[in-house]
């Protein structure tokens, strides 16, 4: 079994803080909208946003935190896909393992934002997800998966230092076959949903648990009540409220909160730290208190921390001291 991650797992030089493998989309955000749309009404907003979705949401915000972040998937050569890629060189992400297609676009996601959830739609075929260069994965310090039902020979090649997440399974099978992968991962991050009904279990610390015992570090997103998290190579449970930011809309904050925790353990952050921290920033990221679908940097998310008189906040404002800012330099 792979080790937990922490400091000793990020000691070896590597190009790449984070890279982050999966799908790629391009989003179009529009609100927080004062309520849903209904069957032949217009409603028009001035908030809307175009950014670069799915596995980018992990990469960018890496990015915001001070990581050296890259993508790698797969992306078409049409004026989608070439505008999703031109965004994420500009936000500085790295793009030498997005795999383009001739044959392809991309998809197009518009996500409706009202009442603190978000109604998505999705346009397109998806391209093929590429198989990961073991290349790719040896310049990574750690890398960001979206699990599948699908054999992944590849994550052999990580060297075991890999943050997994699933997503909801709408045929509500919840097969359990996915959790193989888990051999080849260190950490664990599914949501209270996806965590009990994989594990058949009734609330999520019982979830956690179970999953402990399948991969070293697993960490439960519980919404509104904050995070659990279960290192069972350390023998430790922690857990962490959240703080109301205002009017949210949640799209992306669950991989924000994903990447700032990979970044934050990565520069040496005690788990419970780098937890409060991750969920601050999924928080941030959902309020667009930097900005509509923007974390905020490692300076700032520090300053907000210290405002809302979180533990985690002496921590990032010496961390942020030592880490540049990587959000706007070129990939």
């Amino acid at each position: 079994m792979p080790n937990t991650p922490d400091a000793a797992a990020w000691t070896a030089p590597a190009r790449l803080d984070l890279l982050a493998v999966g799908q790629l989309f391009l989003d179009v955000l529009y609100g927080p909208l004062p309520s849903a749309p209904v069957p032949g009404q217009e409603v028009f907003t001035p908030q809307v946003t175009l950014v670069p979705g799915g596995i980018a949401n992990f990469a960018l915000a890496a990015t915001a935190l001070g990581a050296r972040s890259g993508v790698a998937a797969a992306c078409g050569e049409g004026p989608i896909a070439d505008l999703a890629a031109s965004l994420l060189v500009a936000d500085g992400v790295d793009t030498t393992h997005l795999r383009r297609d001739a044959q392809a676009d991309l998809q197009l996601t518009t996500a409706l934002s009202y009442d603190g959830e978000r109604a998505l739609v999705t346009g397109g075929t998806a391209p093929e997800l590429p198989t990961v260069p073991a290349s790719a994965l040896a310049e990574a310090a750690a890398v960001a998966v979206h699990l599948d039902l699908d054999e992944m020979p590849w994550l052999e090649d990580t060297g075991g230092n890999v943050f997994a997440d699933v997503g909801w399974d709408p045929t509500g099978r919840w097969d359990r076959a996915i959790l193989r992968h888990l051999e080849n991962c260190s950490a664990f991050l599914p949501n209270a949903a996806e965590a009990q009904a994989y594990t058949r279990t009734d609330n999520p610390w019982a979830a956690a648990r179970a999953l402990a015992e399948l991969v070293p570090l697993v960490v439960v997103t519980c919404g509104d009540d904050g995070a659990i998290a279960v290192d069972s190579a350390h023998g430790t449970e922690v857990s962490v409220g959240t703080v109301d930011l205002g009017p949210v809309d949640p799209t992306g904050a669950g991989d924000t909160f994903g990447a700032a925790l990979i970044t934050l353990l990565g520069r040496q952050l005690a788990l419970r730290d780098a937890l409060e921290a991750a969920c601050l920033a999924a928080t941030a990221r959902a309020a667009g208190v930097a900005g509509p679908a923007r974390t905020p940097h490692l300076h700032d998310l520090a300053s907000l921390a210290a405002i809302q008189g979180l533990a985690c906040s002496a921590p990032l404002a010496e961390l942020g001291s030592r880490v540049p800012d990587r959000s706007s330099l070129p990939g």
